[in-house]
């Protein structure tokens, strides 16, 4: 449960805006805070099971983006190939260097 709230949270930080104010809200509270389906409803007025089906559409809606988009991916693809040519550069590794380079520009595009 916990490694599905920090995903949320990480497609939040990435495609969040493109969800309405209201999703964006529930996703934070069950996600950021731990707020329980029970505590939400209550706060926000509604039935515990609106809170739960709102969360999982939102959630479907965010998960969509980044099978569309992969900016998650792309970006800890791009975090690896650049610790892989920072640590060819230290060593001297030359040939290492260009294949991270090259790597990394096929990444981009």
């Amino acid at each position: 449960m916990q490694k599905e709230k920090t995903e949320i949270t990480l497609l939040l930080d990435y495609y969040g805006e493109f969800l309405t104010d209201k999703q964006r809200e529930l996703l934070e509270m069950s996600a950021d805070e731990d707020m329980s389906l029970s505590e939400i409803a209550e706060v926000e007025g509604v039935t515990r099971q609106g809170v739960r089906a709102a969360i999982i559409n939102a959630s479907k809606k965010l998960s969509g983006f980044e099978e569309k988009l992969g900016l998650i991916e792309k970006d800890r693809t791009l975090r690896s190939l650049l610790d892989e040519l920072v640590s060819a550069n230290s060593t001297g590794d030359a040939s290492g260097v260009k294949n991270a380079a090259d790597k990394i520009r096929s990444v981009i595009g």
